[in-house]
């Protein structure tokens, strides 16, 4: 059994080293003492109370804390969650205790050693069909071709091929990785396609993008479409409903070897913004988004192919999508890299009172946000100017995810 492990907080550990190395402390001293500075906070979800018992008594064995419902040592509560807290010598040394226990501890040490193993990753190397592209020094940037008559921010601009082409390429050459293309509206509200008017619209602008060298994305939940994109020369599927909408999606994506991304969406565009409400907006996003990820892998899709989007304006309030974007960071133990689709969207004109148009700057400040908090990758309308703004926020991050 997998345990849902979420990151709360982290003192760097590059910046103790630093320190520790300008003061002239020796190597060897140095690779002693800096576990002991690097200092972890997790959250471990849906413990039995016998688990979490046991899982407190090692941790304050050590020096180190667990925190765990009132319930947990009556086992007066079904199951419980637990933050732990120590440094990484700390957690090193009570994952080697749980190897030993029973109770499904030993699972628990896995989780736990898969999350921390996560967080310290610097970069992720994602494969798509024909392409492999690292994520994390240097922020992905997918530029939005929406090449329909009805989306929220740009429907209709580019609904005639040659104007749609001629705007992949232009964000191409304003500094993005990859074009997305999708024909049909996922606004909310917005009305299904059919697939053969979806691939009317999409599979030519597909072609003549991807002709010019350029790595394209396909929007769409349709394995279909999917499939038809991926032969015309598109390397990824952007999959809004996470493989859930279509049961031959996961199919076609892993037959192709094509990179998935696997957003959180809430019901369908039509149906999302009915139902807003979240008792823990993170962990709920968090743990579909690790299920599905579950799913494409027995699936057959590799998981160096996986990117997830918490799906910003996908069934959430507009301060459910800035909890979010606030605690982004946390999404580092699922192991892939992160999306985040906020450009132009409702919660940035809710926040500044600002109608589509006006939008860009509020966009900015959440893409470099985003970034900080561990974005790999940025989905946007305005290529040119996201391309400045997330190459500073690389500089002042330096480079790690």
């Amino acid at each position: 059994m997998k345990f849902p492990v979420r990151f709360l907080d982290i003192k760097a550990l590059e910046r103790a080293w630093r320190e520790m190395e300008r003061i002239g402390v020796d190597p060897v001293g140095i690779r002693i003492m800096a576990p002991k500075q690097f200092h972890y906070n997790l959250r471990v979800e849906g413990l039995t109370p016998a688990q979490a018992n046991v899982l407190k008594q090692e941790m304050l064995s050590i020096g180190a804390e667990a925190a765990v419902a009132r319930g947990a040592a009556s086992c007066s509560v079904g199951s419980t969650d637990a933050v732990l807290s120590g440094t990484a010598r700390q957690f090193e040394a009570v994952m080697g205790k749980l190897r030993a226990q029973s109770f499904g501890l030993p699972e628990v040490g896995l989780s736990l050693s898969e999350a921390i193993g996560n967080l310290n990753k610097r970069s992720y190397v994602v494969k798509g069909r024909g392409w492999e592209r690292e994520f994390g020094p240097r922020t992905m940037i997918m530029g939005i071709l929406n090449v329909t008559p009805d989306s929220f921010s740009d429907g209709g601009r580019f609904i005639e091929r040659g104007g749609a082409v001629e705007r992949g390429l232009e964000m191409f050459e304003e500094g993005a990785d990859f074009i997305d293309v999708g024909g049909e509206s996922t606004r909310p509200g917005a009305l299904p396609v059919g697939v053969a008017e979806e691939m009317d619209r999409v599979v030519p602008v597909v072609e003549a993008i991807a002709s010019k060298g350029v790595p394209v994305s396909i929007d769409t939940t349709k394995a279909e479409v999917a499939r038809t994109a991926l032969c015309a020369g598109a390397g990824m599927v952007n999959d809004v409903s996470a493989l859930c909408m279509d049961a031959g999606m996961a199919g076609v994506c892993a037959e192709f070897k094509a990179a998935v991304v696997l957003m959180h969406m809430r019901g369908t565009p039509s149906t999302m913004q009915e139902d807003t409400g979240y008792k823990d907006i993170v962990s709920e996003v968090y743990n579909h988004l690790m299920a599905r990820m579950d799913y494409a892998v027995s699936s057959g899709i590799e998981r160096e192919r996986i990117i997830i989007d918490p799906g910003i304006g996908f069934g959430k309030s507009s301060e459910g999508n800035l909890d979010l974007i606030r605690n982004l960071r946390e999404f580092r133990t699922l192991g892939a890299p992160i999306l985040l689709g906020p450009s132009r969207k409702s919660f940035i004109g809710a926040a500044l009172g600002a109608k589509v148009e006006d939008r860009l700057m509020g966009t900015i400040a959440a893409a470099v946000a985003a970034v900080l908090n561990g974005a790999s990758a940025l989905r946007v309308h305005d290529v040119k100017e996201a391309r400045m703004a997330l190459d500073m926020a690389d500089a002042i991050r330096g480079g790690a995810v």
